[in-house]
């Protein structure tokens, strides 16, 4: 498994595309990356298709190690859905930019300031904004933990 790292500046282009930083690309197999909406916050995730398998499976795997879970069927149905058929496989073009989907980019609510980080597994598309406030909601979690 590749490890993507760091937090980069980017700007969204007035055609939707955004440049992935070369960091980042040369961890990247092949220029593919799985393009979905985020399971917890408002931006964009992008996974290699090695990570993007692999989710998918512990995905799969959750509700059989986790049956302690208080999920109807129908809803467990709902959240496979949510996280299998939201997704877009884009390519790094030769300038190392990738196309942000319209139903992305509205979500995730990107204009033009974008934040690119990724934790190791995954890369995340932000609003600027937005990142910096999910920016500050860590720092003041983290705060309470320490304090506790």
């Amino acid at each position: 498994m590749i490890m993507l790292q760091g937090e980069y500046p980017a700007t969204l282009d007035e055609k939707g595309r955004v440049s992935i930083p070369a960091r980042f690309r040369e961890g990247i197999p092949n220029n593919i990356l799985v393009l979905t909406k985020s399971m917890f916050e408002s931006c964009i995730w992008a996974f290699t298709p090695e990570n993007q398998d692999k989710v998918t499976e512990n995905l799969r795997n959750f509700w059989d190690l986790n049956s302690n879970v208080s999920m109807t069927p129908r809803q467990k149905d709902m959240f496979n859905h949510r996280v299998n058929f939201f997704i877009n496989v884009v390519e790094i073009d030769k300038t190392g930019r990738i196309m942000i989907p319209q139903k992305f980019r509205d979500y995730a609510g990107l204009v033009k300031d974008c934040a690119i980080a990724s934790n190791g597994v995954r890369i995340e598309i932000w609003d600027v904004q937005r990142y910096r406030e999910y920016e500050q909601q860590v720092e003041e979690q983290v705060e309470r933990f320490w304090k506790n």
